[in-house]
C-alpha cells in the first residue's frame, strides 16, 4: 500500500462533499450533542472533543482531536480528527481521517477510511464496502461487501460477504474469517490459509518488501504530521493577525499570473543570495537566516492559499463559516491536491508561486501604509 491509495480515498469522499451539497447545514462549535437531542438537518460540528449522543436526521461533517458516536446518524458521517470511535449508529457511509479509528457500531453503508490505525471490533457490522489505507487493520467484525485497501500489517478475523483485494506488508489470517469471495492479495511472503476459509478463489502476488521509509504507516502519519503542523501556523496567525491574514488570502485570485511570476522570482532569488552569502566568512550567519527564512516562507505561505480554498469550499456548500473552519478544510484538501501521483508537485509549486507573490504584494502595500501614517 502507499499513500497515493489513501489519498485517493480521502479525494474522492471530498469530492462527494462537494458534488452533494445541502441546502443548509446546523453549525454547532461547542463539540456535544445531548442524548436527548434530536436534530432535523445536516450538522457541522467541532471542538477539542466531540461527543454525538443524540440523533442527527441528516449529515454529519465533525473536526476535533476525538470524535466519538455513541447516538444516531442517519445520514452520512465525515470526520478529519485525531482519533474517531464509533459506537453507535452511522445510517449510510462513514468517510474517515484520523490518526486511530474504532468502530464497535453499525455502518449502513460503506466505509471509507484513512488512518494510521484501525480497528474494526467484533461487535461492528459494515452494511456495504470497506475502503482503506492504514498502517494497521484489524477487522474482526462483518463487512457485508467487499474490503479494498491496503496497509502495513492487516488481522483478517470476521466474515466478509464479498471479496477481499489488500496489499499488504504483512497479513493474519485468523480461523474465525469466512471470506464468501475471492482473496486477493499483494506481500513480501505468501501466508498459510486454512481451508474453509475462502469461498472463491486465493490469489497471492509476491511484491518485495518497502523498507522502513515506505511502510504506509509511516508515510500516513508523516502526511498527517505535515498537515497538521502547517495548520497549527495557520491558526496561530489567525489567532495573532486574524484581519491581515484573511485579507491576504481574499487577494488570492487577484492577478494570479502576475502573482505566480512574481513569486517565482522572489523565491529564485531567495535562494540564489543566500548561496552566494554562504561565499564569505563574514555572509554566512546572514546567509543561513536568509536561507532559512526562504525555506520557511515556501512552506507556510500555502496556509493563505488553504484559507482561500477553504472558504470557496463552504460558499459552494452555501454554509456558513469561520476563518478557522476555512483553514481546517482549506488545508486538508491542499495537502491531497498535492499529494497526488504525477500532478501533485505542479500543484505543489503553481500554489507556493502564487502565494508567495500575493504575500509580498500585501507586505508592500502594508509598509506603505505605515510609511503615508509616519509609523516608519
Amino acid at each position: 500500500m502507499r499513500i497515493n491509495f489513501s489519498i485517493l480515498c480521502i479525494l474522492i469522499s471530498l469530492l462527494f462533499i462537494l458534488t452533494n451539497p445541502a441546502s443548509a447545514a446546523k453549525i454547532i462549535e461547542q463539540g456535544s450533542i445531548g442524548a436527548d437531542t434530536v436534530i432535523n438537518d445536516d450538522v457541522i460540528i467541532s471542538g477539542d472533543n466531540v461527543l454525538i449522543q443524540g440523533t442527527v436526521l441528516g449529515d454529519v461533517m465533525a473536526t476535533g482531536g476525538q470524535v466519538e458516536i455513541t447516538g444516531n446518524i442517519t445520514g452520512d458521517l465525515m470526520v478529519g480528527a485525531g482519533r474517531v470511535v464509533i459506537d453507535g449508529i452511522i445510517g449510510d457511509d462513514l468517510r474517515v481521517g484520523t490518526g486511530e479509528l474504532i468502530v464497535n457500531g453499525h455502518v449502513g453503508d460503506d466505509l471509507m477510511a484513512f488512518a494510521g490505525n484501525i480497528i474494526i471490533s467484533d461487535e461492528a457490522e459494515i452494511g456495504g464496502d470497506m475502503t482503506f489505507g492504514s498502517g494497521q487493520m484489524e477487522l474482526k467484525g462483518m463487512v457485508q461487501g467487499n474490503v479494498i485497501g491496503g496497509a502495513g500489517d492487516v488481522t483478517l478475523a470476521g466474515p466478509v460477504g464479498g471479496d477481499v483485494d489488500i496489499e499488504v506488508e504483512n497479513l493474519k489470517v485468523l480461523q474465525t474469517t469466512h471470506i464468501n469471495g475471492n482473496l486477493k492479495y499483494s506481500s513480501p511472503e505468501e501466508v498459510s490459509i486454512a481451508s474453509g476459509i475462502v469461498d472463491g478463489s486465493i490469489e497471492f502476488i509476491e511484491e518485495g518488501r518497502k523498507g522502513v521509509e515506505m511502510i504506509p504507516g509511516t508515510s500516513i502519519i508523516g502526511w498527517l504530521i505535515r498537515y497538521l503542523f502547517l495548520l497549527v501556523i495557520g491558526l496561530v496567525a489567525l489567532a495573532f493577525m486574524p484581519n491581515r491574514t484573511v485579507a491576504i488570502a481574499q487577494a488570492i485570485p487577484e492577478n494570479p499570473l502576475k502573482n505566480l511570476l512574481f513569486g517565482l522570482v522572489l523565491l529564485v532569488a531567495g535562494f540564489v543570495v543566500s548561496i552566494l552569502l554562504f561565499v564569505t566568512v563574514i555572509g554566512i550567519p546572514l546567509g543561513m537566516i536568509m536561507l532559512f527564512e526562504t525555506i520557511f516562507v515556501m512552506y507556510a505561505v500555502r496556509l493563505f492559499f488553504g484559507l482561500w480554498l477553504g472558504r470557496q469550499i463552504f460558499s459552494r456548500l452555501g454554509k456558513e463559516s469561520k476563518p478557522w473552519m476555512d483553514m481546517v478544510l482549506g488545508l486538508f484538501v491542499l495537502f491531497i491536491l498535492t499529494s497526488l501521483p504525477w500532478v501533485g508537485g505542479l500543484i505543489y509549486l503553481l500554489v507556493t508561486f502564487v502565494a508567495v507573490g500575493v504575500l509580498f504584494k500585501a507586505q508592500k502595500q502594508f509598509y506603505t501604509e505605515l510609511r503615508e501614517q509616519r509609523m516608519l
